[in-house]
This record gives structure tokens, C-alpha cells and sequence, in this order.
């Protein structure tokens, strides 16, 4: 019984120790986060477009995902690199873009494969009380149809007040 008494109190002075420590940083900021998740019409894209505040910090954010339809299992050059991209942007409500972070989409969709992709993001202290949301756009352009790259608007996130701490 005496040899294990030592290892019992070292147990508990080591399990103490990681409930003071994980405590004693005041843990994670106060976080509100509001996104939408959309899809448009005759399209296989999924965008969730989010809008989330942690503490002062504002941080404007997309995922999105595809379903490629079954004739473009082979992958190759379906995508143009130059007209295909994501463009997430954070945008002040009533008018105003505060900053647009764009992110190719070509080479992800011509592996032709199902998929998803965070692009980046914006993220910084909002010195005003304004409403802000993030915005998500999603241009295709396809080799050889002469169009040009095709926009898909996705609805953005609900708005969120900035910040003035």
C-alpha cells in the first residue's frame, strides 16, 4: 500500500496541475459566429458564407463544396485558370467593401472530383459599429465555349456589428 500511496498523489497533484492550467488562461474568447448555407439553382455548389466575431477580431469566411456530374469523371482541363475562382468578401452593410480575398478554384475542379475548400479569409479589428457580412461569389469559365467565366452569386451571411472596443 505504500509504494502505490506516492504514485496516487502524484497522480492527483499532476491531474490538479492540468485543471489550474487549463483554467488559469481565462479560456476562449466569447465567440458569435452567423453563416448561410445556399446553393443555386441547376448548380452543384454548396456555399456556407460566415461572418464571426471572437473578442475585437472579425474574421469574414466561405466553405464550399461540388458535386461534379458523372460525364466529368476524367480528370483534365475543363476550367480556364484565369476565370475560375472564389472571391469571399467582407462588405459593411448599406454599402461598402471592406476587402475581397480571391482564391483560384481551376485546379481543384479539373482534378474532376467531388470536393469542398475554405478560401481565405479576412480577419481584423472593426473600429466602427457597423453591420458587416461576408459576401461569396463563385466564377466558372470553361475551356473553350467562348463565354467567359459565369458568376454565381451565393447568398451571404447574416450581418453582424462590428465592433468599437
Amino acid at each position: 500500500m505504500l509504494r502505490t500511496l506516492p504514485a496516487v498523489r502524484l497522480s492527483a497533484v499532476l491531474v490538479a496541475a492540468t485543471i489550474t492550467a487549463a483554467t488559469a488562461g481565462g479560456g476562449p474568447a466569447y465567440a458569435v459566429e452567423r453563416c448561410k448555407v445556399s446553393l443555386p439553382d441547376n448548380w452543384d455548389f454548396t456555399v456556407k458564407a460566415c461572418v464571426t466575431e471572437s473578442g475585437a477580431n472579425i474574421r469574414h469566411w466561405a466553405t464550399i463544396s461540388w458535386d461534379l456530374p458523372e460525364s466529368s469523371s476524367n480528370a483534365g482541363s475543363i476550367f480556364n485558370t484565369t476565370g475560375t475562382n472564389a472571391e469571399v468578401t467582407a462588405m459593411i452593410e448599406g454599402g461598402g467593401v471592406a476587402v475581397t480575398r480571391r482564391t483560384d478554384l481551376a485546379q481543384r475542379l479539373n482534378k474532376a472530383k467531388d470536393g469542398s475548400l475554405t478560401p481565405a479569409s479576412y480577419s481584423s479589428h472593426w473600429p466602427s459599429r457597423e453591420r458587416l457580412f461576408t459576401d461569396v461569389i463563385v466564377f466558372l469559365d470553361w475551356k473553350g465555349d467562348g463565354k467567359g467565366p459565369q458568376k454565381l452569386h451565393f447568398a451571404p451571411s447574416p450581418s453582424l456589428r462590428g465592433s468599437a472596443r
